[in-house]
């Protein structure tokens, strides 16, 4: 069967759309991806040339596919609304139609809910075959006859993750959006890097995460939430890509915790990976799973950087993100990975924007980052109030979100201004927040030096901005203005040079 499959990521980094591609040529379909990967200002939609270019790629699918994030959701409407006319099946999956499916409906017929994998050679053997789709597990169908909707029950996760075959790299059969116009995927497309994932599922239950809805989604359903792949099988697909992409300079496995694997398992994996790819990685941790073992023989094995979520203080973390982490555990993980600042360079990154949040919460946040040993790099996340997530519907219950445009999923990411204006509260606070984002060394945070921090967290001084925003509405049009440079000419700009350059500024651009 000829299948065609479309990615609305931002970055052609999709893992998830690559492994449905490989089990889909693996039973002897042919398969072309396309990558629609565009401006992270979700309010922009596809261009209609973009669009033409499409539904010409699409004409000869027999099946259709694509994904979506909360945020790229319309852009997924925008495309199947588009190939709706070619009369042709059409299903939609992805972490969005899997927390979303009676959003979704409305605008697909086909909704594949969780993991797609058996799902879609099932969906291919039934259309192959002209019988009918209804009871495929993962499913839910409207039915062209009566209009109703068929909502089939999951299937029981995929145990054993090294059953699936290597992702799909094969880039002569993928495509790109480029400048407003679909070309074909080059090497150089990857930036130099690809995103990796070794594992799946968190046992965390985070409000403001999918991960909470995926658990509940699977109870009953599953032996165990986090599967992993095993080193020989990560070790093999790796040393496969390293040989495939001669401009490749490092892996970022993408795990959303790495760092959970037991010790034993991270220095089996440290071993192999040193002695046999040898090239620069990341990857991500949290506070809970650090430790002096893993780090050393991260670092031993070639991880040069390392992202860890802090996200918020041990009373926001508790309450409102029901992520059990103590402010403890945050500075003891610190300790440990700041041993190591000679070879590592560490992320942190907190969420802020977040109107459940008391101004002393944001203060003692931004003490316990004064705290953190020092250089580092810190990464400020807005939050965004993602489709049926627990706090999502939390704030909608409580007015928070009184339209969808409240939730910020159609906001750009970066945005600082756009974020923080929307959600109005403690403003001033997040602001200084905000303007910390960027290297921390022992003098300054960002654009903010340490005694201006001090200096405008004076008691006095954050009743009075906090009452009136005045001052702090004009800083933010000139924060707005950097912003909007930053996506319009900086980043345009990187995007546009060659990998070499792209590689070395990663490699230097968080040491300090």
């Amino acid at each position: 069967m000829k299948i065609t499959l479309i990615s609305t990521a931002t970055f052609p980094s999709d893992q998830g759309i690559r492994t449905i591609s490989s089990v889909l040529k693996k039973q002897g379909n042919e398969v072309k991806i396309i990558f629609l990967a565009y401006s992270e200002d979700y309010n922009k939609i596809y261009p209609e040339n973009a669009l033409k270019q499409v539904y010409e790629l699409c004409k000869e699918s027999e099946l259709i596919g694509i994904n979506s994030f909360a945020s790229t959701a319309p852009r997924a409407i925008q495309v199947i609304e588009k190939l709706k006319r070619l009369n042709k099946p059409i299903v939609w999956g992805g972490i969005h139609a899997t927390i979303s499916p009676g959003e979704c409906i409305n605008h697909c017929d086909i909704i594949c809910v969780g993991e797609g994998e058996g799902t879609i050679i099932d969906l291919v053997k039934a259309l192959e075959n002209n019988k009918s789709v209804n009871k495929i597990k993962n499913l839910w169908i409207r039915d062209k006859t009566t209009g109703k909707i068929i909502k089939n029950p999951v299937r029981n996760l995929i145990d054993n993750l090294d059953t699936l075959p290597p992702v799909d790299y094969d880039i002569q059969d993928h495509y790109i959006l480029d400048k407003n116009k679909i070309i074909k995927f080059r090497e150089t497309d990857l930036g130099g890097q690809i995103f990796f994932l070794t594992g799946r599922g968190c046992p965390y239950g985070c409000a403001y995460c999918s991960n909470d809805l995926l658990n509940k989604l699977y109870e009953g359903k599953r032996k165990k939430i986090v599967r992993w792949h095993s080193p020989d099988y990560i070790i093999d697909c790796i040393l496969d890509l390293k040989k495939r992409f001669k401009t490749l300079k490092y892996f970022d496995i993408r795990d959303d915790t790495f760092s959970m694997r037991t010790t034993e398992q991270i220095k089996d994996f440290c071993g192999e990976y040193k002695e046999k790819v040898n090239m620069r990685f990341k990857c991500l941790t949290d506070p809970k799973t650090t430790s002096e073992e893993k780090i050393k023989a991260l670092v031993d094995a070639g991880c040069t950087d390392i992202i860890i979520g802090i996200q918020g203080v041990e009373r926001v973390n508790k309450e409102i993100y029901h992520r059990n982490q103590t402010d403890k555990e945050v500075l003891e993980a610190a300790k440990i990975v700041n041993k190591y600042k000679d070879k590592l360079a560490v992320m942190y990154d907190v969420i802020t924007s977040n109107p459940y949040e008391k101004p002393e919460d944001i203060i003692a946040m931004i003490r316990l980052l004064q705290k953190i040993p020092k250089p580092y790099f810190l990464s400020v996340n807005n939050l965004v109030f993602f489709t049926s997530t627990p706090l999502y519907c939390k704030a909608k219950e409580e007015g928070i979100i009184k339209k969808e445009e409240d939730s910020a999923a159609n906001l750009n990411y970066w945005d600082r201004a756009a974020h923080i204006k929307l959600k109005k509260k403690n403003m001033y606070l997040n602001l200084i927040l905000n303007l910390m984002r960027g290297v921390a060394t022992e003098t300054r945070y960002g654009l903010m030096p340490d005694f201006f921090i001090n200096y405008l967290l004076k008691e006095e001084r954050v009743k009075k901005n906090l009452k009136n925003p005045l001052l702090t509405k004009i800083v933010l049009l000139f924060v707005s203005q950097i912003d909007l440079i930053r996506e319009r000419i900086l980043k345009p700009a990187f995007r546009s040079m060659p990998v070499s350059f792209k590689a070395w500024y990663d490699k230097v651009r968080y040491r300090v």
